[in-house]
């Protein structure tokens, strides 16, 4: 709890400081902020509020089909509250480690066997890195000219981002087809127990591995052999993608861009996306918004690429954090009522 809390200052810390910088840099103010919300368009504003929900709820959905092909009944609302989890607490921790174990700890508590969780997790973050470099591979291969208007710095770190994510790629589908992986780190765990002295635990855990592994690997089997599920199950998480970038193309519209340079802005913020995904948290938000910064200066002034990288970015990520917070705080609330009502 407390290294929870730790990261949610520094982020609180984060989010200041980069409003401090937009403001110092651009000669921005709040009243100036005020205005251009409130002289946007409410319509595309909507619109890129409507993105910023659809990315949460994507990535439930793509949860939920996984858990109902293994045979678990998951609701939907349920799918949201596991991505929510996903998303807040990879936004407060270094490199997103605590993204997928607080998801899974709302699966747990839902009945949801580990080897289930584990599976699910892996599968979902390896067709969520294969979205990535799919928008990646789009982008490269139908809007080169877009990639060579950036300057140095940004050209490495988005060939770097893209280099760095076809490897996770390939090490996440080893680790759903490669048993060897998972037992080696089995065993390490139950030889780290051992030295630090747990023995027990160091003899529960090693009597469970070959079961959770074999369960592991019939949930992954039968997860693989359907195509038709495999097909879905990349549409959404493709789908949770583009719904997040969309949220800059509207707030673009908002701000009175011209609608034939969406494209542009949607090409943009795929490179943005590259060039910081694999960079760890909160190192990536300062990658994100200095290439957000120089690829929108490309097609407007200074002072109307600080306003939309201010408002995409305040709607994309801090806005998508706080309604992340809130339905984690509603589900966990709801868990301890429901707890309670059970021991009644």
């Amino acid at each position: 709890m407390k290294k929870k809390i730790f990261w949610a200052f520094i982020t609180v810390i984060l989010a200041i400081l980069t409003l401090k910088m937009l403001f110092s840099k651009s000669g921005l103010s709040v009243d100036v902020i005020l205005q251009t919300i409130t002289n946007a368009s409410p319509v595309w504003l909507v619109a890129a509020l409507a993105c910023m929900i659809a990315y949460i709820l994507f990535e439930g959905e793509a949860l939920v089909l996984i858990l109902r092909t293994l045979g678990y009944p998951v609701k939907h609302h349920k799918g949201f509250l596991y991505s929510a989890a996903d998303l807040y607490f990879s936004s407060i921790t270094p490199s997103a480690s605590g993204g997928q174990p607080a998801s899974a700890y709302f699966m747990h508590k839902d009945g949801i066997p580990g080897f289930a969780v584990t599976a699910s997790l892996i599968m979902n973050v390896t067709m969520y890195t294969v979205a990535i470099v799919t928008l990646g591979v789009f982008s490269i291969a139908f809007f080169p000219g877009v990639f060579t208007k950036f300057n140095l710095p940004c050209k490495l770190m988005i060939l770097f981002g893209i280099f760095m994510m076809s490897l996770l790629t390939l090490f996440f589908i080893m680790l759903l087809k490669n048993q060897k992986i998972l037992r080696k780190t089995g065993s390490l765990i139950v030889a780290l127990l051992k030295k630090i002295r747990l023995n027990k635990a160091a003899s529960k855990f090693n009597n469970r591995i070959d079961s959770a592994i074999e369960n592991y690997n019939d949930s992954v089997s039968r997860l693989s052999g359907k195509k038709r599920f495999l097909f879905k199950f990349y549409l959404l998480n493709l789908f949770q993608r583009a719904a997040q970038i969309l949220v800059t193309v509207f707030a673009f519209y908002a701000l009175g861009g011209k609608l034939s340079d969406g494209l542009f802005i949607f090409v943009v913020q795929t490179y943005v996306v590259l060039g910081s995904n694999f960079i760890p948290i909160p190192g990536a938000i300062g990658i994100s918004e200095y290439i957000m910064f120089f690829g929108y200066m490309m097609i407007m002034d200074s002072s109307s690429a600080y306003h939309l990288e201010f408002i995409s970015r305040g709607i994309s990520f801090y806005l998508c954090s706080i309604v992340s917070l809130f339905t984690v705080i509603l589900g966990y609330i709801f868990l301890k009522t429901k707890k309670a009502e059970v021991q009644k």
